[in-house]
């Protein structure tokens, strides 16, 4: 497996990476998911003014904080659901 050079990675994770590695094959060593918290960097992403319109009315709707508090709130509830979806057929394959 190559390596992203100039990422700085703690020990734990290190340690994580590695246990994911030498058992990613055998599938009865994945019983219980680790959870590894990533740092959060901000991003940015590039909308229409027409699209920040509408979320600006469907924040105010939805009583968010901000549009960009509720555009966060969709985004992570339809990947959520997304990898749930995901999960489940791919549990389904297996079975």
């Amino acid at each position: 497996m190559s390596k992203i050079k100039d990422i700085k990675v703690s020990k734990k994770d290190s340690a994580i990476d590695d246990l994911v590695t030498s058992n990613a094959m055998e599938d009865k060593k994945w019983g219980k998911e680790v959870s590894v918290v990533p740092k959060l960097l901000p991003t940015s992403i590039r909308l229409s003014t027409r699209t920040i319109e509408r979320a600006k009315f469907f924040a105010r709707i939805h009583h968010a904080r901000g549009y960009q508090t509720w555009l966060k709130t969709l985004i992570e509830e339809r990947v959520n659901s997304e990898y749930e979806i995901f999960r489940k057929l791919k549990k389904e394959d297996i079975a």
